[in-house]
């Protein structure tokens, strides 16, 4: 893996995770910036913790981003891209 692509994912894994934050899911946010952060130094056992968020009910794809009630709309739209650009990336 090129040191550009390592770069990008946890580029991406470090946005997922304040787009989490700003919606209300400090859990999740938390839990993805350890693995930006552990990806960085473990990039294949990382892989599979991550692709693991995406599968079951409850998980990654379900989680719609809200603010004072309200669906913030370009956040989930960025969040939607994301979570597709990183399961490419990874897989």
């Amino acid at each position: 893996m090129t040191i550009e692509k390592k770069t990008l994912i946890v580029q991406k894994m470090e946005r997922m995770a304040t787009l989490l934050e700003l919606g209300g899911y400090a859990e999740w946010s938390a839990s993805i910036f350890k693995l930006a952060k552990k990806y960085e130094i473990d990039p294949d056992d990382t892989k599979y913790i991550f692709l693991n968020f995406y599968g079951g009910m409850g998980s990654l794809n379900d989680l719609v981003l809200y603010r004072n009630g309200k669906v913030l709309m370009d956040e989930n739209e960025e969040m939607d891209q994301l979570r597709s650009d990183l399961f490419k990336l990874l897989s």
